[in-house]
């Protein structure tokens, strides 16, 4: 019972962790278990500095164990042996070895052995128990009460038949309870199991121990392969990445590494902003947790906890880099309690009679190069030093670290590292280490050493940089041939630098290459742009081909999966394959299309370009579809007969799209297509029409440049099906509807187009749609004409008026419209007048409301133009216009004007016309005679703003005429009893006076205003400061420069102040007497900046 539970808790601890889907997986996996003497330790200390001397393959090999003899933990249970010592690393599996025979024990019926406990080190580390009977009963198992003396009576009678484990010791209390039944002082016939680190080894408490001695040396290699067949069998293609992976595997010999990784890969294919897997975030991972089981802490309590021990962490990063700089896995660590144990393993050696060393050395030297990699992080200005020491033969073994410190700089990985290093110092050193990685990789070692591919591509692959990857490729001119074998590993990391290659393909060549399926699968879904050469002979190639896919079609290989919905190269690949497998089949006689349904039903869209490829291979792969697809045509032919075999794909096509051609080749091209449907439908009776209309209007989310929305090409089409319509006495219009209704807005050139045209197809509209024109027209009968139009519009819009020309063709023809609709609603008793109103009365008249080109200035200067034309004509008819026009004035919410190319009174009319005041904008005029027409304006603004016053020489014609304004309103008040000072002081009394946003250039007016005045003041001894005060309260905070302004000015419009504000001294100046008239200032300020 309390096995099962033991057993139970620890399963569920490490399920915690796992996929869904390899839960039911967890099994005892068999261990290297030796019980010779691994050497002695000397030795061990020169195979260390052996190993770190090796070839780094060979390197990674020496840590995997080897089988040796067959000892599992069944033979430990029926060992004769009393006392047993199980010795390894951290990790290596010897927790598993005794729950594995705890298991074992308690699965058997038939058991020769009655009673098993089992302690870990909770028990171990803080048992103070007084009796056996309480360790046993109190802390381990409770019997029922009536039972409990019989029980330890038989234990006590026939201890052979009792096995006790200490899982984890480190250290027994003379005499306690623990160290009896170690020294079979209590039990004396008791099997006694207890497993220790190695470092314990010769410890006094066991070097006097009579014992048989147990390694755990981890997982072999075909353990290992074992663990992830179970653990990760379910997707082959990360199976294959892990065992092809040399550090990884190598890494995978201590189980509880294996488990992290086995752990992290499914839990990270299933993440919401899925990225590539990367080595470095595997061992970011195991390092978190490993701190995190190490300190006993919750996954939610980790980055807090490794900032509260960084002090230990940094030690061992520093210590990792000294040891890789100088090539040794042995290092001496004084203090042994903290975090660092928790990835080291121990050493001691006794040098004398009465001393010894201790040397560390990490379970894995990959793990030692990552710290490397880690403390390289917290020393970025190392880091050049080290890429040059790379370069060098003594040093190239750092290249190792390299790829580690590319997978801790990558973005993805700031988050779990911030609690260490600074995020900000992390993103930095990103910045600039791409182009100083790249840099020194290109550099060659030596004239015998060519340039390691792979090797570059395993960082940017680490790094995690599109940006980098481009600037890789760009150095390799997109061409790229490895000339080594690859494992799913390296074609990993090499598919993922050419998927970052954007538009431009990439040349890939594998000639002198073997690659795995799997590796063959990745390279050829990586990028729509990628060009592969396999065999130097192209039908080798297509065989190789047409047998890979043949192969994959039945092991179920997704191939030629779409990255996106436009992949162009990926469709020209497929209809290659398709025309070269049609001629292979005839070559061979053999079938092969059937095999290959599947991956030419991969693309979401067809691409074809028709000036290359013939129509009847694209129809060959549109019958190979369950579904029908998307066909987008980057170019077209004109031939009579590729349109009419592209008629025959109609039927297999959902949507059709255009791109990469001219409109006139593309609009004949389409003409030619509804031309022949319409010949076809008129000789066979075929619905051809209908079929390409519904595929040239299926809704759809693209927005590719396309002729179903190009206005010109329709209006085109409507012209010639109406002249086909007068030639043949048949009526198609109607077919065509939904074509017509494909745009949401129709654009038109009336000095091109006869508005008739426009005419018939809006008629063909469900809605309203708004019309732009480009052009306008002032023939009589072309104004007369779009009047007609008018019932079918819903907004009436102007294109690019933003040169005077086209802006006053366009006043002229609205003006046109205007009368034109006056007179005929007069005339015949037609509604023109409102309906041309209603088109022109939006917002941003004469603009698309969405359109991002909108000019609210050359809006207001269409619309005043359009006043001024009106006014004009009203004279010469003695007619009244301006109100039929009266709501497209009522447009803006906001009116600009340049006085010095428009006159005021133009925008006094347009004022009175307004509903509500509205804000005015102005660029300024000084000439009296204007001053005085503004005045007149004042009653109809809500608020009086500057237009462009940044610069000093504008901002000064603007202070000139706002004080021409203030003593003109003053004067004539006085001679005439108005109160234009009241109306001028109201307009400009807003917070952000003289803008309508607010900034430090408001100071600079008001100061050059409150200067202006003072002086004129001066001049002609009158006063007009008052009228103008509630304009100095504007600012919240005023912003001076010393250096060119004199403090006396701040000082008069801080008196007008009716409360303390803040000031900025944007410079300040040192003269004495600025020193002195600033102080006068002090009462009024309420802040100094």
């Amino acid at each position: 019972m309390k096995a099962n539970k033991i057993l139970n808790n620890q399963r569920k601890c490490f399920c915690k962790y796992l996929d869904d889907k390899i839960q039911g997986n967890l099994s005892f996996i068999p261990l290297v278990l030796k019980t010779d003497s691994v050497m002695k330790t000397h030795c061990k200390i020169k195979l260390k500095y052996k190993k770190c001397k090796k070839l780094r393959p060979k390197k990674l090999r020496a840590y995997i164990p080897n089988e040796g003899q067959a000892l599992s933990p069944e033979d430990l249970l029926r060992w004769q042996d009393k006392n047993i010592l199980i010795i390894g690393k951290p990790g290596v599996g010897k927790t598993t070895v005794v729950q594995e025979m705890l298991r074992l024990w308690g699965e058997k019926d038939g058991r020769e052995i009655d009673y098993m406990f089992y302690f870990d080190q909770s028990v171990l580390a803080h048992s103070s128990v007084a009796s056996l009977e309480a360790l046993l009963f109190d802390v381990y198992s409770k019997p029922m009460e009536k039972d409990r003396k019989e029980v330890f009576q038989d234990i006590e009678e026939n201890s052979e038949n009792v096995v006790i484990v200490f899982d984890g010791v480190t250290d027994l209390e003379e005499n306690s309870i623990l160290w009896k039944i170690m020294d079979h002082d209590l039990l004396p016939d008791a099997k006694i199991v207890i497993t220790c680190r190695s470092e314990e080894e010769d410890d006094p408490l066991f070097s006097d121990w009579p014992t048989q001695t147990v390694y755990v040396q981890g997982f072999s290699a075909d353990s290992i392969r074992n663990y992830y067949q179970k653990m990760l069998g379910h997707d082959p293609v990360l199976l294959e990445v892990v065992l092809k992976n040399q550090e990884l595997f190598s890494l995978s010999h201590v189980p509880m590494y294996a488990f992290m990784v086995a752990a992290f890969i499914p839990f990270k294919n299933d993440t919401e902003n899925n990225h590539q897997h990367t080595v470095t975030e595997m061992y970011i991972h195991i390092f978190r947790l490993t701190v995190m089981t190490h300190g006993g802490k919750k996954i939610k309590e980790i980055d807090k906890y490794l900032g509260e021990i960084n002090d230990q962490i940094h030690p061992l990063m520093k210590t990792a880099f000294s040891a890789t700089m100088h090539k040794t896995l042995n290092f001496n660590i004084c203090d042994e309690t903290n975090i660092c144990h928790a990835f080291l393993k121990n050493i001691t050696l006794q040098d004398s009679v009465s001393s010894a060393t201790t040397y560390c050395a990490f379970l894995h030297n990959t793990m030692q190069e990552f710290f490397s990699a880690l403390w390289l992080l917290g020393h970025p200005d190392e880091i050049e030093e080290v890429l040059q020491l790379c370069q060098t033969e003594e040093h190239k073994h750092m290249r190792h670290v390299l790829p580690f410190l590319c997978g801790l700089l990558s973005e993805h990985n700031t988050r779990l590292l911030k609690c260490l290093f600074p995020e900000d110092q992390i993103k930095k050193t990103s910045d600039w280490f791409i182009e100083k990685l790249l840099d020194t990789l290109f550099q060659p070692q030596s004239e015998s050493e060519e340039f390691d591919l792979l090797y570059v591509c395993q960082c940017l692959y680490e790094l995690q940089s599109p940006k980098a990857c481009l600037i890789f490729l760009e150095k390799m001119n997109h061409r790229l041939e490895p000339e080594v074998d690859l494992d799913p590993h390296q074609c990993c990391a090499l598919s993922y630098v050419i998927g970052q290659s954007r538009d431009k393909e990439v040349y890939l060549n594998l000639e002198d290459c073997t690659v795995a399926d799997v590796g063959m699968d990745m390279m050829l879904s990586c990028s729509p742009n990628i060009r592969l050469k396999t065999c130097k002979k192209p039908l080798k190639q297509i065989t190789f081909f047409v047998e890979f896919f043949h192969k994959s079609s039945h092991c179920n290989c997704k191939l030629f999966e779409m990255r996106g919905r436009y992949d162009p190269e990926k469709c020209n690949a497929l209809l290659d394959l398709s025309s070269h497998v049609k001629n292979y089949e005839t070559q061979t006689g053999r079938s092969y299309l059937p095999a290959l349904q599947s991956v030419f039903q991969s693309p979401d869209v067809w691409i074809i370009d028709l000036l290359q490829r013939k129509s009847s291979v694209l129809l060959e792969v549109l019958k190979l579809q369950t579904q029908k697809k998307p066909v987008y045509l980057r170019r077209c032919s004109e031939e009579e007969s590729e349109v009419m075999s592209f008629l025959q794909c109609l039927p297999y096509i959902s949507k059709l799209r255009f791109s990469d051609q001219s409109e006139r080749v593309l609009s004949r091209f389409l003409l030619s297509l509804f031309i022949k449907a319409a010949e076809i439908e008129t000789q066979t009776g075929k619905q051809m029409l209908k079929l390409l209309s519904s595929v040239c209007t299926s809704s759809s989310g693209y927005r590719w440049t396309c002729m179903f929305f190009d206005w010109d090409f329709l209006l085109d089409l409507c012209s010639h099906v109406k002249n086909y319509e007068t030639q043949t006495g048949r009526n198609y219009l109607p077919a065509l509807q939904s074509v017509f209704q494909s745009p949401d807005e129709w654009i038109i050139d009336l000095s091109q187009r006869k508005s008739s045209v426009l005419l018939e197809v809006l008629k063909l509209q469900t809605e309203k749609k708004p019309v732009n024109l480009r052009r306008c027209s002032e023939e009589e009968s072309e104004v007369m004409s779009f009047l007609q139009c008018l019932p079918y519009i819903s907004q009436l819009r102007f294109w690019d008026i933003s040169a005077k020309e086209t802006r006053m063709s366009a006043v002229r023809f609205l003006l046109d419209l205007c009368v034109g609709a006056v007179e005929t609603d007069r005339d015949v008793g037609t509604r023109f007048s409102t309906l041309l109103s209603s088109v022109c009365s939006y917002k941003t008249f004469p603009f698309d409301e969405d359109n991002e080109d909108y000019d609210a200035g050359v809006q207001s200067d269409f619309l005043l133009d359009l006043c001024s034309h009106v006014k004009n004509y009203e004279p010469q008819t003695g007619r009244n216009y301006l109100p039929a026009l009266q709501s497209v004035f009522l447009s803006p919410d906001e009116w600009f004007i340049d006085l010095s190319q428009r006159k005021i009174s133009v925008l006094l009319e347009v004022l009175k016309l307004q509903t509500e005041k509205k804000s005015v904008k102005l660029r300024c005029s000084e000439e009296e005679s204007e001053v005085m027409s503004f005045l007149q304006c004042l009653q109809h603004i809500s608020q009086l703003r500057f237009w462009d016053i940044s610069t000093k020489e504008t901002r000064m014609s603007a202070v000139r005429f706002l004080l021409n304004l203030c003593v003109a309103a003053v004067e004539t008040d006085k001679d005439a009893g108005t109160r234009f000072s009241t109306l001028l002081s109201s307009v400009c009394s807003y917070k952000t006076f003289p803008f309508d946003l607010d900034s430090y250039v408001q100071s600079d007016f008001l100061l050059d205003l409150c200067s202006h005045v003072k002086n004129y003041e001066t001049q002609t001894g009158r006063s007009y400061l008052p009228a103008l005060q509630s304009v100095f309260q504007s600012p919240d905070e005023w912003f001076i420069d010393l250096s060119e302004r004199k403090s006396s000015i701040l000082l008069e419009v801080l008196k007008l102040q009716t409360e303390k504000k803040m000031v900025d001294l944007r410079k300040s100046s040192e003269e004495e007497s600025e020193v002195k008239s600033f102080l006068q200032c002090l009462p009024y300020i309420s802040q100094l900046r």
